[in-house]
């Protein structure tokens, strides 16, 4: 039986020791701000840290290999560190890849001095250089001010030209964060929106980046602060749903996969992705094909006992909404095949802790963590322990058909095998 809420710190929270179904309290993560986590802050869906850091700073060996198939912007990568093990990642969106990198590096204080070196350079500078090739995005001059892209693409060309290859990284992130300031985009929604009723102000050039330098490069120097051995993740893959090693060596997977009927990520960071060059018009279409969860994924191929398992609920969502209900469907046979994937990636006695919300599809309920747990058994895990807590901080401003649609918890799941 489900014990009553209570107060943990979330520095001495340990879910080795919680009860079944125990429901725990987080601070709001809006004022749990630290290192990496800051890094590109509105990236869309990031998870909560306070999971992964608990998970592991539970563990005594250092140098475990942890492994976040569904890596996003490195949360679980940033905790692994500064934990002291090794972060291996699988992620599709190249640019996602990239803010993880920066994240989970540990900056040495020779390297942020001349990183505040290049800066001035920069800003002293860029509107000195030429405006490079647009970006290949249909649409992409509707969401700016007429000159705005030329000078966002000047300070672009500055950046590549200026700041050595070891960094070049970091301020192309620093320069995606400062373009939806600059923009006529909506700064509090995570998907490309123009208000037409409340007309934007928006943000110079310069005096965009330069706030975003000055955030990020302050993240860099508490991250540093750590003493962490600086540690690069070791991609083993873009695909979650189809990964292999060649011997399991993973000792602990920490993943917040997407949630049924999820954010098209792709499109949340489309303007940002194409401005950086990891993203176009032909990419954005391959990678929606990799986005659990997305749509187009509802006509492949259902394992029988995926079928079994959401028949009831694919027969309450077909009359109402035949798509969604092959697309939830699909979304369990992907997780059903990252289950397999990271099992046979797992050393025997590796965990995999797996945090999901719940989900109502058109008015369907469906216990999303209950059948991820049945999925993971029927894979061979064995389930040891599951908690909750209260999600606090909606990050997203989309709007919603009814309140009931809003998550309210996040489950965690863990799993051995």
């Amino acid at each position: 039986m489900a014990k009553e809420r209570k107060k943990i710190d979330y520095d001495l929270f340990n879910p080795y020791n919680l009860d079944w179904g125990e429901e725990i309290y987080f601070p709001s993560s809006r004022n749990v701000k630290e290192y990496g986590n800051r890094i590109y802050n509105r990236y869309p869906a990031r998870s909560i840290f306070l999971v992964p850091r608990a998970i592991l700073s539970s563990k005594y060996n250092q140098g475990l290999s942890i492994l976040d198939p569904f890596m996003g912007s490195g949360t679980t990568a940033v905790e692994t560190v500064l934990s002291g093990n090794i972060p291996f990642g699988i992620e599709m969106d190249p640019f996602a890849r990239m803010v993880a990198e920066v994240s989970s590096y540990v900056y040495e204080e020779s390297e942020i001095s001349e990183i505040k070196h290049f800066a001035t350079s920069i800003l002293k500078h860029w509107n000195t250089y030429d405006s490079l090739p647009k970006p290949s995005l249909t649409g992409i001059d509707r969401w700016f001010k007429v000159g705005d892209i030329e000078k966002l693409l000047k300070l672009k060309n500055a950046i590549l030209s200026i700041s050595p290859e070891k960094y070049k990284h970091f301020f192309l992130i620093v320069f995606a964060d400062c373009i939806k300031p600059v923009s006529l985009m909506e700064r509090q929604s995570l998907k490309p929106y123009i208000s037409t009723k409340f007309p934007k102000i928006t943000k110079d050039v310069e005096s965009s980046f330069s706030y975003s330098f000055d955030a990020h490069i302050t993240a860099l120097e508490e991250m540093s602060e750590e003493k962490k051995p600086q540690r690069s993740i070791i991609w083993i893959g873009d695909d979650a749903t189809d990964f292999s090693l060649d011997n399991p060596q993973i000792d602990v997977a920490i993943t917040s996969p997407p949630y049924i009927n999820a954010l098209d990520y792709t499109r949340c960071i489309k303007i940002e992705s194409a401005f950086c060059d990891t993203i176009d018009n032909t990419i954005a279409n391959e990678l929606r094909k990799k986005q659990v969860g997305h749509e187009r994924r509802k006509n492949q191929k259902i394992e029988d006992f995926v079928t079994d398992l959401f028949e009831p609920f694919y027969k309450a969502i077909y009359p109402v909404d035949q798509a969604r209900a092959m697309t939830c469907r699909a979304y369990f046979n992907d997780m059903y095949k990252n289950f397999e994937c990271v099992y046979n990636a797992l050393k025997v006695g590796g965990e995999y802790h797996v945090i999901i919300g719940d989900n109502t599809i058109k008015n369907v309920d469906i216990p999303t963590h209950e059948l991820l747990l049945e999925i993971g058994i029927h894979v061979g895990f064995n389930c040891f322990g599951y908690y909750k807590y209260a999600i606090k901080d909606h990050r997203t401003s989309i709007p919603r058909n009814c309140e009931k649609s809003k998550i309210g918890y996040e489950h965690v799941i863990m799993l051995r095998k």
